[in-house]
């Protein structure tokens, strides 16, 4: 469940965005936007040949439901799928993991990255820390990239943090929260796929579709050859 009223005051979240994911989750636990099996509908959909244009579907996102304040998120949400993803205007990036590094995106051109929009403040985040990680290291040598860009209200905790909650790839604090401002952050944790040319292919994600878009993503777009044979690669 996305952490929809814990904004903190950040400009990044609004009245409207809690309003829009509390129904979002309601409709999710009442089984209102589970995807429809009828007639192999769903096995069909994970078995199709997606493109880019293709591969990011509103299912998984928390603007699912139908109504006003949904479509309104999914339009938010579709300003930023297709474009350059913004520069990440971050302090210094930190990691538990020495295999794991942070950067600029011009540095990770060739690789997947995703981005994870938290808060030490914000419990669903903290609870996703660990299955991120599993997910960082087990695509790790497809040249796919986590990245979490913290709030700056609460970020004095991460040192003291992170290793409790297996939070281990790169984390950086947003500066100002101009980077979650940026990539227009609505609710926490926020998810984003850059693919392996600098777009966003996917933004908004719910915690539990992250590893499907990943895997959609690397159907397009599979390690390139010529990195993994220079030695760069994961």
């Amino acid at each position: 469940m996305a952490c929809f009223l814990c904004n903190n005051g950040s400009k990044a979240a609004t009245l409207g965005a809690a309003v829009v994911i509390l129904g979002a989750a309601v409709a999710t636990s009442q089984g209102l936007v589970a995807d429809n099996p009828q007639d192999g509908g769903q096995q069909m959909q994970e078995q199709a040949n997606y493109t880019l244009e293709t591969m990011f579907t509103r299912d998984l996102t928390f603007a699912a439901g139908s109504g006003k304040r949904n479509d309104e998120a999914w339009a938010n949400i579709q300003s930023q799928v297709g474009n350059t993803a913004p520069a990440l205007n971050v302090g210094e990036w930190s990691s538990l993991d020495d295999s794991m590094k942070g950067g600029d995106l011009k540095s990770m051109r060739d690789d997947i990255v995703v981005i994870d929009f938290w808060g030490t403040w914000c419990p669903p985040c903290r609870a996703a820390m660990p299955k991120n990680y599993e997910l960082a290291k087990k695509y790790a040598d497809k040249d796919v990239r986590f990245l979490g860009i913290s709030t700056v209200t609460g970020s004095e905790r991460i040192e003291e943090m992170a290793p409790d909650i297996d939070a281990r790839f790169p984390l950086a604090v947003d500066n100002e929260d101009k980077t979650a401002e940026a990539y227009g952050v609505q609710w926490w944790p926020y998810y984003v796929v850059v693919d392996r040319d600098g777009i966003v292919r996917a933004s908004g994600l719910r915690p539990d579709k992250l590893e499907t878009a990943i895997e959609r993503l690397l159907e397009i777009q599979p390690p390139r050859k010529d990195k993994q044979e220079s030695g760069e690669g994961g």
